[in-house]
């Protein structure tokens, strides 16, 4: 940071907090629903298998509007960067966090949640790819393995850890969001209340908050989070 950043960052305090993580949270998965459903409806598609527009629109709204809401906040609240506010960024040197990533779900597989699809099936962006093809398959796939692991990064390792940093230890921080991002993902399932893969994604926002912690940016979490999708995403196009 040089001066002038310096300067600006003692004249304009950070002032984001929890709560503009709920409303950044809410406000994606509605903007998500909302374009999808207007997809759905121009495409003329199943409400119950959206198509590739719809689908499409749908995975754009929620983390496109993820991304946005919370520049939205950094400009608003914070210093105006997504990096210098929540650790945006990606480093080559971080390269092994991708292998790392696979690891965590090939063991996440074989000790925590068997079968491997009960992983995927409770995942918003990957639930469809089974049974996904052409246009559609592609879309899906390239939201799970790179749009998603960056969004939601952004969104819990970024906002929402941070703002717990300033309220308790980064064990229990790192703990508590790890538990919420967990908890997210069945509660946007169709299956709700699926808590099966629970432990699974606890232990990915566990070890992705730690690294955020230690690593005081986002680059070995993202790229973590993309390795842990990238053996299923794989599996199911190949």
């Amino acid at each position: 940071m040089n001066r002038r950043q310096a300067a600006k960052a003692v004249e304009n305090p950070v002032r984001w907090g929890l709560g503009d993580f709920v409303w950044v949270y809410i406000a994606g998965v509605f903007l998500g629903a909302l374009l999808g459903s207007i997809g759905i409806a121009i495409g003329n598609e199943n409400v119950d298998h959206p198509g590739a527009f719809g689908t499409g629109l749908g995975l754009l709204g929620q983390f496109g509007g993820w991304m946005l809401f919370a520049y939205v906040v950094a400009r608003w609240k914070g210093r105006g960067s997504l990096r210098q506010d929540f650790g945006l960024r990606l480093d080559i040197a971080d390269w092994w966090a991708l292998f790392a990533g696979m690891g965590v779900f090939l063991v996440a597989s074989a000790f925590i949640a068997l079968p491997n699809s009960w992983i995927t099936e409770s995942q918003k962006v990957v639930e469809d790819l089974e049974s996904a093809t052409g246009a559609k398959l592609w879309i899906m796939a390239i939201f799970a393995a790179i749009v998603a692991p960056v969004c939601e990064e952004l969104l819990f390792r970024g906002l929402l850890l941070r703002s717990l940093r300033r309220r308790m230890l980064p064990v229990w921080a790192i703990a508590l969001q790890a538990l919420l991002f967990a908890l997210a993902h069945p509660l946007l399932s169709p299956t709700l209340g699926d808590l099966v893969p629970v432990p699974a994604l606890f232990l990915l926002g566990a070890l992705s908050g730690y690294f955020a912690e230690t690593k005081g940016d986002l680059s070995r979490s993202i790229l973590l989070h993309v390795g842990f999708n990238l053996i299923t995403v794989v599996a199911l196009v190949l």
